[in-house]
């Protein structure tokens, strides 16, 4: 494949393949005693972060989407593994960070440049006649 046909590396549909291999893998080895699924699923906001970053990736750095996937793992990893009561203290501090996202793809133009529509609107064909001339013959059927 030449350089601008070639699809992205990281690609959303790609990380969530691997996060679904991944959770057979985990399930798996809960079921062979390998060991506690639930120690490995705590882990989630991982999942998460790799969604928002391949949503970056693939929208561009001012996705809202992406930077939404990244800050609810960022606030999963707080609440799982940071200080008690830190979440509770600086929850607004997501606020801000969607506000200056918003701001940013307000003020910046788009990486594609002027967007375009996907289905452009197409030309206004002429109306067709119904005079009988203008109609072919039907088809005549044998008996």
């Amino acid at each position: 494949m030449s350089a601008p046909n070639r699809p992205p590396l990281l690609s959303v549909k790609l990380v969530v393949g691997l996060l679904v291999i991944a959770l057979g893998i985990i399930l798996l080895g809960q079921q062979l005693l390998w060991f506690e699924a639930w120690q490995v699923l705590t882990w989630w906001p991982l999942a998460l972060s790799a969604l928002g970053l391949a949503r970056l990736v693939q929208d561009g750095p001012l996705s809202f989407r992406g930077h939404f996937l990244i800050a609810f793992s960022v606030a999963g990893f707080l609440q799982q593994f940071g200080p008690w009561g830190l979440l509770e203290r600086w929850w607004p501090v997501f606020l801000v960070w969607a506000g200056i996202v918003v701001t940013l793809r307000a003020l910046l133009p788009s990486p594609g440049g002027v967007q375009t529509a996907k289905n452009p609107p197409q030309p206004p064909q002429a109306p067709q006649s119904w005079d009988s001339e203008a109609r072919p013959d039907p088809p005549q059927v044998k008996p």
